[in-house]
């Protein structure tokens, strides 16, 4: 029986993923952390320069699971009156092969008490299919004349936009990825870039001196397909954290995690995610992991130097103010 179902599981991903338009950016249980790669007006807000790595490997033991590696690097720039980052996304199901690279820019304004990021991505886009398959009967998959015989690999550009927002124990954002919808084509290759639609949210509550509830949303929508996280962290003295999300349909995910000091200026953030699936898929596989480094340092930015004439000593003297 898994024989049979691990066939059909190819069959559906070989026609989804190569001939249809399905949600193919990959998804992150910590996304609540991870803001970057789906927004690209979070660029810099942070007030920090900040690298993330995250390594998810998803329903182990499945024959082909996904396995996604993330790297963003983001920092405010202000002689761009704004922030830059750089993200780098590469993400494996079976023989296919999914890349994204792109930079970013926010321009960054104050609003009230808070501060608004509004951002533009360019970069690459690339998809791959290797040519090494083997059915679960033990059979060369090249016999079949609809896969392709030698390994395809396709690059395009890709540009997103984004809206972030934050003040306070607020944050907020809105973006849209893929916005030119690209099509990669080749001789029994066909993959095209759907447009993908994200909605971020999270609050945080104080309880007491030490500890805060952080609740948060995550949606996602390919204006056909549309799902979403809803989270909930209690973190201890901004330190230590631990908390649940429930992603529709799909899976229950604990996490936990800690913040080290490193220096007066810099933290490292460790965390770990573990999905518990709630849908159909289940009994064929064993979850999910997600481990995720954070490493922040505080960005102070250079005091500005201006000088000026005192009328009552001209010619005599010359006084600096700082600010």
């Amino acid at each position: 029986m898994k024989k049979v179902f691990t066939s059909l599981f190819l069959i559906f991903n070989f026609f989804f993923l190569i001939k249809g338009i399905a949600q193919q950016d990959p998804q992150f249980s910590q996304n609540m952390f991870i803001k970057l790669p789906v927004n690209p007006g979070y660029a810099g807000t942070n007030g920090a320069i900040c690298a993330t790595a995250v390594y998810r490997t998803q329903w182990v033991g499945f024959p082909g699971a996904p396995k996604t590696l993330y790297f963003s690097l983001d920092a405010p720039v202000p002689a761009l009156h704004g922030g830059a980052g750089l993200t780098v996304v590469s993400d494996k199901l079976g023989n296919f092969n999914f890349m994204h690279a792109r930079g970013a820019y926010s321009y960054h304004r104050v609003i009230g008490t808070g501060l608004l990021g509004i951002g533009l991505e360019v970069g690459m886009l690339q998809s791959s299919v290797q040519n090494n398959w083997l059915a679960p009967d033990g059979t060369n998959g090249n016999t079949d004349n609809s896969i392709p015989s030698t390994a395809v690999k396709k690059t395009t550009y890709d540009v997103g936009l984004g809206v972030y927002f934050r003040t306070g124990p607020l944050y907020a954002g809105i973006s849209a990825s893929h916005l030119p919808q690209q099509q990669l084509k080749a001789t029994n290759f066909d993959y095209k870039a759907a447009r993908h639609y994200y909605v971020m949210a999270g609050y945080d509550f104080i309880l007491s001196s030490p500890f805060t509830l952080r609740p948060s949303v995550h949606i996602k929508s390919d204006a056909a397909v549309t799902t979403f996280d809803v989270n909930v962290n209690l973190l201890y003295n901004n330190k230590v954290w631990a908390g649940v999300s429930y992603r529709l349909q799909d899976a229950i995910v604990p996490m936990l995690g800690f913040a080290l000091p490193v220096t007066g200026k810099s933290t490292l953030k460790i965390g770990y995610a573990y999905d518990l699936g709630a849908s159909d898929l289940k009994t064929y596989h064993n979850n999910t992991h997600e481990i995720l480094l954070n490493y922040c340092i505080k960005f102070t930015p250079k005091p500005k130097t201006q000088s000026h004439e005192n009328p009552r000593n001209m010619g005599m003297s010359r006084s600096k103010l700082v600010f």
